[in-house]
């Protein structure tokens, strides 16, 4: 995903609501706007140069969509970073992922098998250390989002790039893939190539749910617990989420 702020300032040929809309979840995702940070109307309208109505409409989405939450007549904020709650959120992608490659990669073309062989390559020909960053993770969302497009299936392209996407995107590592697992991912890779070649649908699932369980799901409920500890500890409140590998 692209830095969606830079389409400002707002074009009158497009709706006013959804430009707000991509701007504010751009601003969220990215972590330039902070978990429990304050969202005020009236600075968005001075901001933004509109009317409130596209930015309570904005807002509303962006609520709906666990983004940010709001508590009628008291506040509109950032929504914190739910790393349990991240985790499942992985676990849906790759059911969603897993289901989509039983069900098409046995009928692939061969320009759809090349086409993400070369998404394969183009991961394999960069550090997977730093993979996870959100420049990297962009060229592991476009390889799983391809096989999901393939598919054709539109509740899933819409649930894993208009919710997914958004929120999985918060929650990106602060430091470099460790050796091992990078080395994991790289044989992870090699294989997927493999098997895309023999169009084996079910051998693609039975490699995807190992690799996102090292390389995401595990490390997110890991950093989950260890600020369920540290809350516990403090006797505080639930902090705004350390990102696995802080």
């Amino acid at each position: 995903m692209g830095d969606i702020s830079a389409s400002l300032p707002i074009r009158p040929r497009q709706l006013i609501r959804d430009q707000v809309f991509a701007t504010l979840a751009e601003e969220i995702i990215s972590g330039r706007m902070q978990p429990l940070e304050e969202i005020r109307d009236q600075d968005l309208q001075a901001e933004y140069g509109v009317s409130r109505t596209p930015i309570r409409e904005a807002l509303n989405r962006l609520a709906d969509l666990g983004l940010i939450e709001v508590s009628t007549n008291r506040f509109t904020r950032v929504a914190p970073v739910d790393l349990e709650a991240q985790a499942e959120r992985v676990e849906t992608a790759v059911a969603m992922i897993g289901y989509c490659a039983i069900t098409a990669v046995p009928r692939y073309s061969d320009e759809q098998v090349a086409s993400l062989q070369a998404r394969v390559d183009g991961l394999l020909t960069t550090d997977l250390a730093a993979t996870s960053s959100r420049e990297g993770l962009s060229l592991w969302y476009a390889l799983w989002g391809e096989i999901v497009l393939n598919a054709h299936n539109q509740t899933m392209i819409d649930i894993l790039d208009g919710q997914l996407v958004l929120h999985l995107t918060r929650t990106v590592p602060a430091q470099p893939v460790a050796a091992e697992l990078a080395a994991f991912m790289r044989t992870s890779l090699e294989h997927l190539r493999v098997l895309l070649d023999r169009r084996d649908g079910v051998g693609v699932r039975e490699l995807i749910e190992p690799l996102f369980l090292r390389s995401t799901i595990e490390p997110l409920r890991a950093a989950a617990a260890l600020a369920a500890a540290s809350v516990s500890d403090s006797g505080g409140s639930t902090p705004a989420g350390p990102l696995p590998g802080d």
